[in-house]
């Protein structure tokens, strides 16, 4: 009976070791910052449950997100390593983190047709649009459907809850902003955006600044809808004229009037060199008008009617969306994400920043104008920057590059952090 009563009590203490910890994760999960440790089944905490949403929301399933490593959770990380190509072993160690961490930028979510099921409440509750999955899916009639069918469902990228993140209070670093830009002349309108969490700051942000080259983003944004629509075939030749003749940035004002070019070609030019001419037969091919209501589709608040005018707002909603839209189109729009990351200029927002780190970004000058906007591609916390400055006295604006510099250098240290 003794004997009995002992092993009953080790079953019981036993069970408590097991249990207790997972009885306080019920009310207050351990924190761990994601990618601190090695997570494999029987781990939990704040890591884990940051784990679990990413996978689910890219269509991996993992059963219940409770921040617990278990089995259901174990599935989904050996399949998204199999997807990945990485080695399966159900352990998230440095190479799924670093695959998990771009999950988001690439992936659509992959869906099964339930019973009942219809586009359109799949639509809304993925926050995304019935023709955006038609076109997702190569397909023509929403109600074509049957159980069982698997379909891609684009989305913007993977929205994890902000205190999975961290998130961040930001005015610490806006008002050390606020005091650089306040020694020297002339306007600054800055538009910050963490891709993380969705968390924004800015200061005179939703004014309005001469664009400059800015708008060659919204242009060339526009031009690869048409083209990932079939509406615009990039191999298509267009004969330089006349009329499309402008100085300034770009090699094409130094070759000879009736050349033509490709449209994939114009719109590499009017991005990596900026060059004037390529952008004016873009604008030539795709219409002025139709461009402007591009702009007032995407939701832009300045649009340019009548000048070339924009606002640090408009500059970082349109690369956002953009990077949306090429994380959907990667086979048409990606081409122009890569236009964004490779242009000739480096000498404001992407200056500051490590080597490693990718930039796609779009620069503008103008007499007391020097403008940059960017996605920076921060291993854990992307971000999108947008810096405009109007009334910037001196020949050659020196000073506002180094404040445009230093403010990038500000913000990516703080992410840093």
């Amino acid at each position: 009976m003794l004997k009995f009563r002992k092993i009953i009590l080790s079953i019981v203490i036993l069970f408590l070791i097991i249990t207790i910890p997972f009885l306080s994760y019920a009310k207050n999960l351990p924190k761990f910052s994601f990618g601190s440790r090695l997570l494999y089944t029987g781990t939990y905490g704040t890591d884990v449950l940051k784990l679990q949403t990413i996978l689910e929301q890219a269509g991996f399933d993992v059963g219940v997100i409770d921040g617990i490593f278990g089995s259901m959770t174990l599935n989904g990380v050996l399949d998204f390593q199999r997807k990945k190509h990485l080695k399966v072993d159900g352990i998230v160690g440095p190479q799924t983190y670093a695959a998990l961490e771009n999950v988001h930028w690439t992936d659509p979510l992959v869906y099964r047709i339930k019973p009942g099921d219809n586009l359109y409440t799949i639509a809304k509750k993925n926050g995304t649009t019935v023709e955006d999955i038609l076109k997702a899916n190569d397909m023509d009639d929403p109600d074509n459907l049957y159980v069982g069918q698997q379909i891609l469902i684009p989305h913007p990228p993977v929205v994890v809850p902000p205190e999975l993140y961290g998130a961040t209070n930001y005015q610490e670093l806006k008002q050390n902003i606020e005091k650089l830009i306040s020694q020297y002349p002339g306007k600054y309108g800055v538009y910050f955006i963490d891709l993380n969490t969705g968390q924004t700051f800015e200061i005179n942000g939703y004014d309005p600044f001469i664009a400059a080259s800015t708008y060659k983003v919204p242009l060339n944004f526009y031009l690869y809808t048409l083209i990932t629509e079939g509406k615009i075939d990039p191999d298509m030749k267009v004969q330089y004229t006349k009329v499309d003749y402008e100085g300034g940035a770009g090699s094409i004002q130094f070759e000879p009037v009736g050349s033509y070019y490709t449209i994939r070609e114009l719109s590499r030019r009017s991005i990596v060199e900026s060059d004037n001419i390529a952008s004016n037969m873009i604008m030539r091919i795709v219409g002025r008008d139709n461009y402007i209501k591009f702009m007032e589709d995407l939701g832009g608040n300045i649009i340019p009617y009548n000048s070339n005018i924009t606002s640090p707002y408009d500059m970082s909603m349109y690369m956002k969306k953009l990077l949306e839209y090429a994380n959907v189109h990667p086979d048409t729009a990606g081409e122009l994400m890569y236009y964004l990351k490779n242009t000739i200029y480096g000498d404001r927002i992407s200056y500051p920043i490590p080597d490693d780190i990718e930039v796609a970004h779009k620069v503008g000058n103008l007499d007391n104008v020097v403008n940059d906007t960017a996605i920076v591609f921060h291993p854990t916390k992307p971000y999108i920057l947008t810096i405009l400055a109007s009334n910037v006295d001196g020949s050659d604006n020196s000073y506002a590059y180094t404040v445009i510099r230093q403010i990038s250098k500000m913000v990516y240290d703080f992410q840093n952090e």
